[in-house]
């Protein structure tokens, strides 16, 4: 592998820099279960006082190492993690593991320290893991640099900012019969950040899938680009915890204040194919039913169990994650009947009344076009825990389980209240990585993770995140500015929206002459930039019908305006066009996100929008599908296609406006924030209400 990681991941040599001759020290245990777990390369451990640790000749300095190193692990105190940095740089090692933290996660002197001895590294073209990661355990170089002392060898390939979350998923997998080709832990991501691991991964054609913890992602569109690219062929499951800050971003307007971090990166996840778990047996479970490389067609799913109970709670679980359970042709339910005894049932869910013969059930429930794939639940594998004495035959059902699921192109996955336990069965079944979960509401889960996968590769995206936005100059910047409500129209304009006519007015006169040009009646509201949120002031005046109601309401709105704010910036007032009764409001928004860009917002809209918060993102640039999607994630989605006598919408005119929006967004990196709220849609097409625009000022 020509990847420039593969020296650090698969090291022919490694220095421990802190290397310790305590047996209760961390570095000790390190260096321990490093050499012990069968690495193929030459360890070096550093210490200067000491002649050797664990029979491993030690070196005062990894500059007295007469070897190239390929790997350097640095274990030492805070204090002198620079030094040792420096001496590395020295050295001409390849690569760089700083587990010690107390650096960027601590505070601005520990962040500046950890950017000054990454910029020495990076100088030389010394790549660094780290700082404050767990390690990384690599198969193909039998390292084992996580402290675990055992891990299963396998295809998934995991990721992770935690030590203790990517243990909480590594570990109770590995009992399970999770198998990993590598465990990678990037800490602050001070130099080697996600989308480079990603990408290693990816090109890793014994990895079959990949597990991403994610705290932060430096770059929002260069790991998006990775993890779609790797999802055309090669799942991609993450489990994102923790906040990001967001200092820099001023919340104002509807949209900035909806799009709270977890919704942008919940939108990004599902345009790159991503499948987000919220917990690290979900996660585990995932990828265990993934490393099999078996995806469903579609969502038709088979229940089998020896029980009408587990049946039951599994039919209700998959009806709730949106999986069809098909009932049974009779060709199927004859062959069925023939080992299904009377008392049990064959038509999908099929209760066996017994557990013997299980394998050879499922094999018949797979064969053919009825199901996508099966969940097994209840006790399988279990039965010699109550009767030894069946132990060999239950053990015969286990290998035969794990040849029909080695031989089946479609998922299978096991649910069995027994798999706490340790027996030759169950050993049987993880060594062959067989699916066991936890509980059938896990169990359907999963089924409803692989269907929602094979539903992405199906689509074929093509999608290119990062080099499709205009040159960005506001990176850093805090400082911005709304433009004034007609300035923001005729900005919006040259993106091809649609405006009712307005007219702009500094003047009562000017105003009467605006309302006559554009044909009564009007609606008038106050143009200040101190007044964001017109309605809640006072500062709209709607149905003017005559030029005395326009004057009037032209004083109006200014008084209240006045009111709410006694020096207040006034401009003047916009008058509109009135648009006809009927149709739905909704609002389209968009905000520059600190780590992924130019987002788009999309719900119902209004005054309470921020009350109801049915509302959907994506990171832009959209496609026409991400349009639909949008438009019906929405809860009130119904009400667009015409309820209660209603009128449906122009669905296409709405398409079309989001599409148009996102395009208009990385155009104008500029554009900090953006609201049109209402965007009135109705049967013929749509028009924008009203606008606000926050923009970078230098």
């Amino acid at each position: 592998m020509s990847n420039p990681l593969n020296d650090i991941l698969n090291p022919k040599s490694v220095a421990l820099i802190g290397a310790s001759r305590n047996p209760t020290s961390f570095s000790y245990t390190y260096l321990s279960i490093m050499k012990n777990y069968g690495y193929r390369g030459n360890i070096h451990p550093i210490n200067p006082r000491a002649d050797a640790i664990l029979d491993l000749k030690c070196y005062p300095s990894i500059l007295d190492v007469p070897d190239d190193i390929d790997l350097a692990i640095v274990v030492t105190a805070r204090q002198i993690v620079g030094a040792s940095v420096e001496e590395c740089v020295e050295k001409g090692v390849k690569g760089i593991m700083l587990l010690t933290g107390g650096f960027a996660e601590l505070d601005e002197a520990g962040k500046a320290a950890q950017d000054e001895f990454v910029r020495q590294a990076q100088e030389k073209g010394i790549r660094v893991i780290g700082p404050n990661t767990l390690g990384f355990f690599s198969a193909p170089a039998k390292f084992d640099g996580l402290l675990s002392g055992y891990i299963r060898e396998g295809s998934i390939g995991l990721v992770g900012q935690s030590g203790n979350l990517t243990r909480s998923v590594a570990f109770p997998g590995i009992k399970r019969g999770l198998g990993f080709r590598y465990i990678i832990g990037l800490g602050n991501q001070a130099d080697v950040q996600f989308h480079e691991v990603i990408r290693y991964l990816r090109e890793d054609e014994n990895v079959n899938a990949i597990g991403l913890h994610i705290e932060g992602v430096n770059d929002g569109r260069k790991f998006l680009d990775e993890v779609a690219e790797t999802t055309k062929f090669k799942p991609v499951v993450v489990m994102k915890t923790g906040s990001t800050q967001e200092g820099a971003r001023v919340i104002s307007s509807h949209t900035a204040s909806l799009a709270g971090q977890d919704e942008v990166y919940e939108a990004a996840f599902k345009q790159c194919g991503a499948l987000r778990v919220e917990s690290a047996v979900e996660f585990s479970s995932l990828l265990l039913a993934l490393s099999h490389g078996k995806l469903p067609k579609g969502n038709r799913v088979g229940i089998l169990s020896e029980g009408g109970g587990d049946c039951a709670l599994t039919a209700d679980a998959c009806t709730l994650k949106g999986l069809d359970l098909p009932t049974f042709s009779s060709k199927l339910q004859g062959r069925l009947k023939g080992i299904v005894p009377e008392i049990g049932q064959v038509t999908n869910p099929v209760d066996m009344a017994m557990w013997e013969k299980i394998p050879e059930v499922a094999e018949i429930m797979l064969e053919g076009d009825e199901i996508d794939g099966l969940i097994v639940v209840g006790g399988f594998a279990g039965w010699d825990f109550l009767n030894p004495n069946v132990a060999p035959e239950v053990e015969a059902s286990a290998e035969k389980m794990a040849v029909l699921i080695a031989k089946t192109e479609k998922p299978l996955l096991i649910y069995t209240y027994y798999s706490y336990a340790d027996s030759k069965s169950f050993e049987t079944l993880r060594e062959n990585r067989v699916p066991l979960f936890m509980d059938h509401h896990d169990a359907v889960n999963t089924m409803a993770g692989l269907v929602r996968y094979a539903r992405y590769r199906a689509t074929k995206a093509e999608r290119r995140f990062s080099g499709s936005i205009a040159t960005q100059p506001t990176a850093g910047r805090t400082r911005t500015e709304a433009l004034l409500e007609h300035q923001a129209n005729r900005l919006l304009e040259t993106s091809g929206l649609p405006f009712p006519a307005y007219r702009f007015a500094t003047t009562r006169q000017e105003a009467i002459d605006a309302a006559d040009e554009i044909g009564y009646p009007v609606a008038l509201k106050i143009i200040s930039q101190d007044v964001l949120h017109k309605s809640d002031v006072g500062g709209v005046k709607l149905g003017l019908s005559t030029s005395e109601a326009v004057t009037e309401a032209f004083d109006e709105v200014i008084a209240n305006a006045r009111a709410f704010k006694r020096h207040a910036r006034i401009a003047g007032a916009l008058l509109n066009k009135m648009e006809e009764s009927g149709g739905v409001e909704v609002i389209i928004g968009g905000l520059n996100d600190p780590t992924f860009g130019p987002t788009l917002m999309f719900g119902l809209g209004g005054v309470h929008v921020e009350v109801m918060r049915d509302v959907s993102f994506r990171v832009c640039p959209i496609t026409p599908d991400d349009a639909d999607q949008m438009i019906r994630e929405l809860d009130g989605f119904p009400l667009l296609t015409g309820v209660r006598g209603g009128k449906p919408v122009h669905l296409e005119a709405l398409r079309t406006a989001l599409l148009n929006v996102s395009a208009f967004l990385m155009e104008n990196p500029r554009i900090a924030q953006l609201d049109l709220n209402p965007v009135k849609v109705h049967e013929h097409g749509l028009s924008v209400l009203d606008a606000r625009v926050i923009e970078y000022r230098d």
